[in-house]
């Protein structure tokens, strides 16, 4: 197999934290993410943060779709794999998405930049396109600060596309 390495960017995190005119963007400290799916997953998760639910505490739990959840930091979940039992699948998803805060007074301001979100329009998933790319996006602590979950393979381009307008705001 052959290595495609140099195609992609590597997440350049010495620029971060990074502060611009009211916003700070960092590298979220995450341990573990965890997808469970199943078709009875949402019963099983009933406090399953939606669009725009303000998740206050660790660990939470996301929810992707009517069959998907992503569960942050939990420490008691099944062993990856499939459970007949449970009708479900259990995957380690540490490595599959990199995990931006951005906060601050303008946060909203620059998430509005890469994309149309409004916390007037409530979702039960907090799946949303931002600057072309699915992203997994919620409040997080406070009604000032976001958290975005976006394929890794997305990150430097993520986070480029977050620095470019953080340095537009005024």
């Amino acid at each position: 197999m052959r290595d495609d390495r140099h195609k992609w960017d590597f997440i350049d995190d010495a620029t971060l934290p990074l502060t611009a005119v009211g916003v700070t963007i960092a590298l979220a400290p995450i341990q573990r993410q965890t997808l469970v799916s199943g078709p009875r997953i949402l019963k099983q998760f009933k406090d399953a943060s939606g669009w725009p639910d303000v998740v206050s505490q660790d660990p939470y739990a996301l929810a992707i779709r009517r069959d998907r959840v992503l569960l942050v930091d939990h420490d008691q979940v099944p062993q990856d794999g499939w459970h007949d039992d449970l009708e479900q699948a259990v995957s380690d998803a540490t490595d599959a998405y990199s995990v931006y805060d951005i906060s601050g007074p303008n946060a909203f301001e620059l998430l509005k930049r890469g994309g149309e979100v409004s916390l007037a329009v409530p979702s039960r998933s907090v799946a949303r396109l931002l600057f072309g790319m699915g992203v997994f996006l919620y409040p997080y602590k406070n009604p000032q600060s976001f958290r975005i979950h976006v394929g890794r393979a997305h990150g430097q381009a993520m986070l480029q596309s977050l620095l470019s307008c953080a340095h537009h705001l005024e």
